[in-house]
């Protein structure tokens, strides 16, 4: 199995991952105007202001696994022309979709809160009283999603551009074609992560029966979770087909050393009880706080479960 990647990149992964997923959800409820039809709307709330530091807090895992990064850091800036390669894509996409984050954040909690808005800001600064404010926002949710998107693929062609030392990360979507299947999974699986944060923890705590204000919510979890399912067994088929060690990878996972982790901490908290869970919101038009918690934490364990499996079953090829 891999071993020269540790935690610290996995973690990365996770919360790159679940801050665009939060991120485009609550983008996806300000451009469809769903958190409008109420006082309060706790899943755009909890998925702007949460995006930024999650966010920054995986920069800072990967600038503190890059050694020299960390004792020089300046030297982190000349990845920014290096325009060949996988990092320097990374570096881009985060340095501009991060402003936005925090931004985004800001506009969401003055919006939310609007006496802090006019006491802090409004009346010192008058002419902040003319400020389009949810027009601003409504544009940088967005431009931001267009950076959500591609912050939480980058995750996936981080790993997948190691293709060619280990197989099993560019695992194509079919066999014979060369667009790997890694990053669609990691996107599948970062909205995932990112509604069970926001619709599943948050708005389970702050409303009382959410299935009620928002009653395709179910229908969409069953779809994301349903799609991750069908990526992530398709992968294991696709990698034993190729054999050799792409093929050892999805054996470990499957049946090896991994797939205690796999099925106890990946399949069953992160697809079947959520799968289940939502099955029956959908079907009673209401679920419990204890199985609406439960499935948004099964979620958030399956997304970080899914990452170190995939992560930790890297293959590299013999060099003899």
């Amino acid at each position: 199995m891999q071993t020269a990647w540790g935690w610290l990149p996995i973690i990365y992964l996770f919360l790159g991952g679940l801050g665009a997923g939060a991120f485009l959800v609550a983008a996806i409820m300000e451009w469809t105007g769903e958190q409008y039809k109420r006082a309060f709307c706790p899943i755009a709330l909890v998925g702007s202001t949460i995006s930024g530091p999650t966010l920054l807090l995986g920069v800072l895992l990967l600038v503190f696994e890059l050694g020299a990064g960390l004792r020089e850091p300046w030297r982190i800036l000349y990845m920014l022309t290096n325009v060949g390669s996988v990092m320097t894509w990374g570096v881009w996409i985060l340095s501009l979709f991060l402003p936005l984050c925090f931004l985004y954040g800001f506009l969401e909690l003055m919006e939310v809160y609007p006496r802090t808005w006019q006491r802090f800001f409004v009346h010192r600064l008058p002419p902040l009283q003319r400020l389009p404010l949810r027009r601003i926002k409504h544009w940088v949710a967005g431009i931001g999603s267009l950076f959500a998107v591609g912050t939480a693929i980058y995750t996936g062609v981080l790993l997948s551009a190691v293709g060619p030392a280990i197989p099993f990360w560019s695992t194509p979507i079919a066999p014979g074609l060369a667009i790997p299947m890694l990053p669609i999974l990691f996107l599948v699986s970062a909205i995932s992560t990112g509604m069970g944060l926001t619709v599943d923890l948050a708005a389970t705590l702050s409303m009382r029966s959410v299935e009620q204000h928002l009653h395709h919510l179910p229908v969409i979890h069953l779809v994301l979770i349903g799609l991750e399912a069908m990526l992530i067994g398709a992968m294991m088929l696709v990698a034993l087909g190729l054999g050799g060690e792409a093929a050892q990878s999805a054996r470990y996972i499957l049946m090896g050393p991994l797939s205690v982790v796999f099925w106890l901490g990946v399949v069953v908290p992160g697809l079947l009880y959520p799968l289940v869970v939502h099955a029956y919101a959908m079907g009673a038009g209401s679920h419990s706080m204890a199985s609406g918690l439960g499935s948004g934490a099964g979620l958030l364990i399956g997304g970080m479960f899914l990452r170190y499996v995939i992560v930790a079953s890297g293959v590299p090829i013999a060099l003899w």
